[in-house]
Protein backbone atom coordinates (compact mmCIF):
# COMPACT_ATOMS: atom_id res chain seq x y z
CA UNK A 1 0.00 0.00 0.00
CA UNK A 2 3.23 2.33 1.02
CA UNK A 3 4.47 1.59 -2.54
CA UNK A 4 0.97 2.57 -4.08
CA UNK A 5 1.23 5.74 -1.77
CA UNK A 6 4.92 6.77 -2.77
CA UNK A 7 4.17 5.97 -6.89
CA UNK A 8 1.34 8.01 -6.62
CA UNK A 9 3.02 10.82 -4.73
CA UNK A 10 5.53 10.81 -7.48
CA UNK A 11 3.50 10.99 -10.49
CA UNK A 12 1.50 13.92 -9.52
CA UNK A 13 5.14 15.52 -8.18
CA UNK A 14 6.33 14.67 -11.63
CA UNK A 15 3.20 16.36 -13.50
CA UNK A 16 3.52 19.17 -11.42
CA UNK A 17 7.37 20.03 -12.25
CA UNK A 18 6.65 19.70 -15.58
CA UNK A 19 3.33 21.80 -15.63
CA UNK A 20 5.49 24.58 -14.35
CA UNK A 21 8.91 23.82 -16.24
CA UNK A 22 9.06 21.88 -18.99
CA UNK A 23 11.42 19.01 -18.64
CA UNK A 24 11.38 19.48 -14.85
CA UNK A 25 9.47 16.20 -13.95
CA UNK A 26 11.66 14.12 -16.38
CA UNK A 27 14.66 15.59 -14.61
CA UNK A 28 13.27 14.98 -11.47
CA UNK A 29 12.72 11.21 -12.47
CA UNK A 30 16.09 10.92 -13.42
CA UNK A 31 15.52 11.14 -17.16
CA UNK A 32 18.01 13.99 -17.99
CA UNK A 33 17.86 13.87 -21.19
CA UNK A 34 14.17 13.79 -21.98
CA UNK A 35 14.11 16.93 -19.41
CA UNK A 36 16.49 18.54 -21.89
CA UNK A 37 14.74 17.56 -24.84
CA UNK A 38 11.19 18.41 -23.76
CA UNK A 39 12.57 21.59 -22.41
CA UNK A 40 13.92 22.70 -25.44
CA UNK A 41 10.86 21.47 -27.38
CA UNK A 42 8.51 23.55 -25.49
CA UNK A 43 10.41 26.34 -24.67
CA UNK A 44 11.67 27.82 -27.91
CA UNK A 45 7.91 27.53 -29.58
CA UNK A 46 6.71 29.23 -26.58
CA UNK A 47 9.11 32.19 -26.21
CA UNK A 48 9.33 32.55 -30.21
CA UNK A 49 5.69 33.23 -30.20
CA UNK A 50 5.97 35.71 -27.08
CA UNK A 51 8.75 37.86 -28.77
CA UNK A 52 7.04 37.61 -31.93
CA UNK A 53 3.42 38.38 -30.83
CA UNK A 54 4.34 40.37 -27.92
CA UNK A 55 2.52 39.70 -24.30
CA UNK A 56 -0.81 41.92 -24.48
CA UNK A 57 -2.45 40.12 -27.60
CA UNK A 58 -1.51 37.10 -27.08
CA UNK A 59 -0.93 35.98 -23.25
CA UNK A 60 -5.12 36.88 -22.84
CA UNK A 61 -7.87 34.91 -21.60
CA UNK A 62 -10.32 37.30 -22.49
CA UNK A 63 -9.85 37.32 -26.32
CA UNK A 64 -10.07 34.02 -26.91
CA UNK A 65 -10.59 31.21 -24.37
CA UNK A 66 -9.81 28.11 -25.94
CA UNK A 67 -6.37 29.17 -27.58
CA UNK A 68 -5.36 30.44 -23.71
CA UNK A 69 -6.31 27.09 -22.26
CA UNK A 70 -4.31 25.60 -25.04
CA UNK A 71 -1.52 28.03 -23.55
CA UNK A 72 -2.08 26.87 -20.02
CA UNK A 73 -0.53 23.81 -20.98
CA UNK A 74 2.42 25.43 -20.07
CA UNK A 75 1.85 26.60 -16.37
CA UNK A 76 4.38 28.03 -15.49
CA UNK A 77 5.35 30.30 -18.29
CA UNK A 78 1.70 31.48 -19.18
CA UNK A 79 0.84 32.45 -15.75
CA UNK A 80 4.24 34.40 -14.48
CA UNK A 81 3.31 36.13 -18.70
CA UNK A 82 0.16 36.70 -17.52
CA UNK A 83 0.97 38.47 -14.40
CA UNK A 84 3.65 40.50 -16.47
CA UNK A 85 0.55 41.01 -18.89
CA UNK A 86 -1.82 42.80 -16.21
CA UNK A 87 1.20 45.19 -14.27
CA UNK A 88 2.93 46.14 -17.68
CA UNK A 89 1.73 49.21 -19.80
CA UNK A 90 -1.70 51.05 -19.38
CA UNK A 91 -3.59 48.39 -21.20
CA UNK A 92 -6.13 46.48 -19.42
CA UNK A 93 -6.28 42.55 -21.15
CA UNK A 94 -9.81 43.14 -20.73
CA UNK A 95 -10.47 45.82 -22.69
CA UNK A 96 -7.98 45.05 -25.58
CA UNK A 97 -10.25 42.30 -26.27
CA UNK A 98 -13.19 43.89 -26.48
CA UNK A 99 -13.16 45.27 -30.17
CA UNK A 100 -15.78 48.46 -29.55
CA UNK A 101 -13.13 49.84 -27.07
CA UNK A 102 -10.19 50.99 -29.92
CA UNK A 103 -13.62 52.70 -31.51
CA UNK A 104 -13.80 55.05 -28.73
CA UNK A 105 -10.21 56.04 -27.70
CA UNK A 106 -8.70 58.32 -29.70
CA UNK A 107 -5.53 57.96 -32.43
CA UNK A 108 -3.32 59.21 -29.91
CA UNK A 109 -3.95 56.34 -27.24
CA UNK A 110 -3.66 54.03 -30.08
CA UNK A 111 -0.53 55.15 -31.14
CA UNK A 112 0.75 54.70 -27.25
CA UNK A 113 -1.10 51.16 -26.68
CA UNK A 114 0.52 49.77 -30.40
CA UNK A 115 4.08 49.11 -28.17
CA UNK A 116 2.09 46.28 -26.59
CA UNK A 117 0.67 44.88 -29.65
CA UNK A 118 0.83 42.45 -32.28
CA UNK A 119 -1.30 42.62 -35.61
CA UNK A 120 -2.32 40.11 -38.57
CA UNK A 121 -0.54 38.10 -39.76
CA UNK A 122 2.52 38.21 -36.24
CA UNK A 123 -0.56 37.92 -33.62
CA UNK A 124 -2.49 34.54 -34.87
CA UNK A 125 1.56 33.23 -35.68
CA UNK A 126 2.18 34.11 -32.32
CA UNK A 127 -0.76 32.51 -30.98
CA UNK A 128 -0.44 29.42 -32.84
CA UNK A 129 2.88 28.93 -31.51
CA UNK A 130 1.67 29.59 -27.68
CA UNK A 131 -0.65 27.07 -28.19
CA UNK A 132 1.28 24.36 -29.54
CA UNK A 133 3.77 24.85 -27.03
CA UNK A 134 0.96 24.59 -24.52
CA UNK A 135 -0.24 21.40 -26.30
CA UNK A 136 3.26 20.10 -26.56
CA UNK A 137 4.00 20.41 -22.74
CA UNK A 138 0.74 18.23 -21.83
CA UNK A 139 2.17 15.80 -24.14
CA UNK A 140 5.28 15.92 -21.95
CA UNK A 141 2.95 15.74 -18.59
CA UNK A 142 1.59 12.77 -19.54
CA UNK A 143 4.54 11.18 -20.08
CA UNK A 144 5.66 12.16 -17.32
CA UNK A 145 3.11 10.56 -15.39
CA UNK A 146 3.51 7.23 -17.72
CA UNK A 147 7.08 7.22 -16.76
CA UNK A 148 6.64 7.97 -12.98
CA UNK A 149 4.08 4.92 -12.88
CA UNK A 150 6.24 2.51 -14.48
CA UNK A 151 9.41 3.35 -13.21
CA UNK A 152 10.81 5.24 -15.79
CA UNK A 153 9.88 2.79 -18.80
CA UNK A 154 8.18 4.39 -21.29
CA UNK A 155 4.49 3.16 -22.34
CA UNK A 156 5.50 0.91 -24.95
CA UNK A 157 7.75 -1.53 -22.49
CA UNK A 158 4.83 -3.81 -22.58
CA UNK A 159 4.80 -5.08 -25.95
CA UNK A 160 8.44 -4.85 -26.47
CA UNK A 161 8.95 -7.24 -23.36
CA UNK A 162 6.08 -9.27 -24.69
CA UNK A 163 8.23 -9.68 -28.25
CA UNK A 164 11.22 -10.60 -26.03
CA UNK A 165 9.52 -13.42 -24.84
CA UNK A 166 8.18 -14.67 -28.30
CA UNK A 167 11.25 -13.92 -29.60
CA UNK A 168 13.33 -16.32 -26.52
CA UNK A 169 10.19 -18.81 -26.71
CA UNK A 170 11.40 -19.78 -30.89
CA UNK A 171 15.16 -21.13 -29.52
Amino acid sequence: MKQAEAKTGLMIQAGLLTWILPGLGHYRLGHRGLAVTFFLAVSIPYWTGLAVGGIKNNINPWSNRWLFLAEMGTGGYTTVNLIINRSVGELDPRKLADPKYFNTISEAERDRYAKYMSYYPESDMAVIYLATAGLLNILAILDALTRAQTGGLPTYHRELSQTTDAAGDDE
